[in-house]
């Protein structure tokens, strides 16, 4: 429960936007209404309120930018209120091809490789965190690719946070708006793909889901592959995220997550 906010908790923001009404809190920022405008506050001091800023300006979103800057003792980005809600199971069909135009207009671009070092890095620590599991062919559909030099490719400008609470839709209108760019970076637009499955798509049936998701896939040497090795990756994060700070909530996602994992590394080839 958010608790609420009184005008001396933000009192210059208060004043210049009105009172702030919380809609929404996470581990990295809390979120407010205000009138017409959202007011995004970051937890810490890292500038990631500019980050956001310059990659909603990158991703042709600079219009919804009102204002970004430092006030009672915190970082905050202020954007244009959506009138929108998160997306349902239902809204996913009708939301799906406005997510998809989007996201190949976002990876036209290529620029530079990706950073394989980070990648290496991130599967070791999954490798360690994760050992007491039975999870070894989801890292072989990573690493095996990985170690083939199939994951070596141009990089593109991705979102890196595809989840169902970050793409909103507008019922009246069928609008729909990609939120929350604080991740946002070069890498392989495969991994973005995989993303959007495992945290949208997933909301339908399995086979659905991968068959919206492989409709994403350039035509591009070795494709399919990286997407199943993208698609490894992610799930195995989700599960050392849980792990790691909600472990409470680990065994459930075990349950759920690797079956997904597994029917999709099924119908996707591994050459």
């Amino acid at each position: 429960m958010m608790s609420a906010v009184t005008p001396a908790t933000f009192p210059t923001l208060q004043a210049k936007y009105g009172p702030l009404t919380p809609v929404d809190a996470g581990m990295q920022s809390r979120v407010y209404a205000a009138g017409d405008v959202v007011v995004k506050v970051y937890r810490n001091q890292r500038g990631e309120h500019r980050t956001e800023a310059a990659n909603m300006t990158y991703a042709g979103f600079r219009d919804r930018i009102i204002d970004v800057l430092e006030a009672d003792g915190v970082e905050v980005l202020v954007t244009r209120r959506f009138p929108g809600h998160a997306l349902r199971p239902d809204d996913v069909p009708r939301a799906h091809p406005h997510v998809a135009a989007f996201i190949r207009g976002l990876h036209a671009h290529r620029e530079g490789p990706v950073d394989l070092a980070r990648l290496h890095e991130r599967l070791r620590r999954f490798r360690s965190a994760l050992a007491p599991y039975p999870l070894d062919d989801l890292f072989d559909a990573i690493e095996g690719p990985l170690a083939r030099g199939v994951l070596d490719v141009p990089a593109a400008f991705c979102h890196l946070d595809l989840w169902q609470d970050n793409i909103l839709i507008n019922d009246a209108t069928g609008e729909v708006l990609i939120i929350d760019w604080t991740r946002a970076a070069a890498d392989d637009p495969l991994r973005d793909i995989a993303l959007y499955k495992t945290g949208t798509l997933d909301l339908l049936p399995p086979d659905d889901s991968l068959r919206l998701a492989t409709q994403l896939v350039p035509d591009e040497p070795h494709a399919l592959l990286r997407l199943r090795a993208y698609l490894a990756h992610t799930y195995l994060h989700d599960l050392y995220w849980f792990l790691m700070n909600e472990p409470y909530a680990f065994e459930p996602q075990l349950g759920e997550k690797v079956p997904r994992a597994r029917h999709a590394l099924a119908r996707l080839p591994e050459e």
